[in-house]
């Protein structure tokens, strides 16, 4: 199956270096939303995140010979994202505080271990949680549950060995669980 996705993103992107629109426009769909959640995520802002999302895109085309077709089109996508997102970050010289994005959040995957909570409450805590996170452990989480980027490609994206990727996963999931048991719960995996 992963294969077969790498296959067909590999053929589309072909199509969009040989300036036929429909290969852009075919990737631009399969990983907006994808990318455009983690935008927002990462900078707590719907604005900020589409013009992220723009110049990620951009930066896809005008850098597309540095494309590693034995990486993933939308690992590849999301280092392009980590990279603009640090840019902004980094010549915005402020920190944002970050908002719950409703459309993208997080926990869906989790059931409430107490049946009072809804998953809509439960998610609304979780994305609480996630944004406590040191930023490096926040950005693994994200790039892992929003993108469902292998570990191996949050590695080669934010630069670091595989094993401070994991670390960084663990050390989020501990502090994520900490938060939810200042706030009342208990039992989450």
């Amino acid at each position: 199956m992963q294969e077969q996705q790498m296959n067909d993103d590999q053929h589309f992107f072909d199509l969009w270096l040989n300036g036929k629109s429909e290969g852009f426009s075919a990737l631009y769909e399969k990983y907006k939303t994808r990318v455009f959640g983690f935008l927002v995520r990462m900078t707590g802002d719907r604005e900020i995140a589409e013009d992220l999302l723009q110049e990620t895109f951009f930066a896809a085309l005008r850098n597309a010979d540095q494309f590693d077709r034995s990486r993933s089109f939308l690992s590849w996508l999301f280092g392009i994202a980590h990279k603009r997102t640090i840019d902004f970050f980094r010549h915005a010289k402020v920190e944002t505080e970050h908002k719950q994005d409703a459309e993208t959040a997080i926990g869906s995957k989790i059931e409430a271990p107490d049946q009072q909570l809804s998953n809509q409450d439960l998610r609304a805590l979780i994305n609480e949680a996630v944004e406590t996170l040191d930023p490096l452990q926040r950005e693994v989480f994200l790039l892992r549950e929003l993108g469902g980027v292998p570990f191996k490609e949050i590695a080669k994206i934010m630069d670091c060995p595989i094993n401070t990727a994991l670390g960084r996963m663990r050390l989020a999931l501990k502090n994520i669980r900490k938060e939810l048991k200042k706030r009342g719960i208990d039992g989450v995996q």
